[in-house]
């Protein structure tokens, strides 16, 4: 009888071994997706670690008068729709928050 143990319980072992060979075989499909995941999560915790520490919004200042001494025409342009941006948001917001508050 436990000859017969040994036996089940080494082919329980192989065919165990297999699966995970399958597994591993199908899961490489799956890497880049996951690579990029970790890569948005690795900028997104960064961008944490800036703002905890007030980094951000000086890198931000600072690649902003960098774009003005280099390209002020651009940066005058960009300013431009990030204000119209900001106008069109103060007036469609109200209508979203209607629209969302029926439901």
């Amino acid at each position: 009888m436990s000859a017969d143990l040994a036996a089940r319980k080494q082919q329980l072992r192989q065919r165990s071994a297999q699966l995970r060979d399958q597994i591993a075989v199908r899961a490489q499909v799956l890497r880049p997706g996951l690579r990029a995941i970790d890569h948005v999560r690795d900028g997104v915790q960064s961008v944490r670690r800036l703002q905890r520490h007030h980094t951000l919004p000086l890198l931000l200042g600072a690649a902003l008068l960098g774009m003005t001494l280099t390209r002020p025409r651009a940066t005058f342009k960009l300013g431009l729709r990030v204000w119209s941006g900001w106008q069109v948001l103060r007036h469609v917001q109200p209508l979203i928050v209607g629209l969302l508050g029926r439901r």
